[in-house]
């Protein structure tokens, strides 16, 4: 008995590449808005920023890195998974996901508005390869993770504004991820743990 499986265009290397391209396009564009245009700080108390605080009141190093890893492994599971699962024309609604960390990422850096650190203190290389270097190594996980699960679109929509779904191509109990699908998986998770441990170790050599 075959397995029905969603119709998935591209491979996994060409779905990251393209949304890495565009996410990288729209977080520099909001990096340059932040820096210019709004105050240093900005994000800072935000509910935005809530899990960064909550996970800052860790005393410990790997307390605050468990709670770092939680908000930012757990959430972007959950997350992207939940709208991994609908799709509109073939377009999984899960790249929503990174659309909207690149602004918010962006404005983050633009406007220096890290929870438990401060970029004021560095130079402009040291602050901006400290930036990318915690905000590159999550984000691509994330993108990692998102695009090796689009195939989880199990409830196809033929519009964003339609409520109910045009159809249902199966069960999620069917699906299947290919061996570069589950790889990347993989790979995307490391990239997430590795990047908490690079927010943490910036957030501590600040005390």
């Amino acid at each position: 008995m075959n397995t029905p499986q969603v119709h998935v265009p591209g491979n996994i290397f060409s779905r990251i590449l393209w949304i890495y391209g565009l996410y990288t396009l729209l977080s520099n564009a909001a990096f340059l808005i932040g820096y210019h245009w709004l105050p240093e700080g900005f994000l800072r108390g935000s509910p935005a920023t809530g899990g960064g605080q909550i996970a800052a009141e860790a005393h410990t190093f790997w307390g605050q890195f468990g709670l770092t890893l939680l908000f930012n492994l757990g959430g972007i599971l959950a997350a992207s998974l939940a709208m991994n699962i609908f799709q509109v024309k073939g377009i999984s609604l899960g790249y929503l996901y990174p659309i909207i960390m690149a602004v918010f990422s962006g404005l983050v850096l633009g406007t220096n508005s890290f929870i438990a650190s401060d970029l004021a203190q560095y130079n402009l290389r040291d602050g901006m390869a400290l930036g990318l270097s915690i905000e590159a190594f999550e984000m691509l996980g994330y993108l990692f993770i998102i695009a090796s699960t689009v195939r989880y679109g199990i409830y196809q929509y033929d519009s964003l504004w339609q409520w109910k779904p045009t159809t249902k191509v199966m069960n999620l109990r069917d699906v299947r991820l290919s061996t570069p699908e589950t790889l990347c998986l993989v790979i995307g998770v490391l990239l997430v743990i590795v990047g908490a441990y690079r927010e943490t170790q910036m957030a501590f050599n600040m005390l």
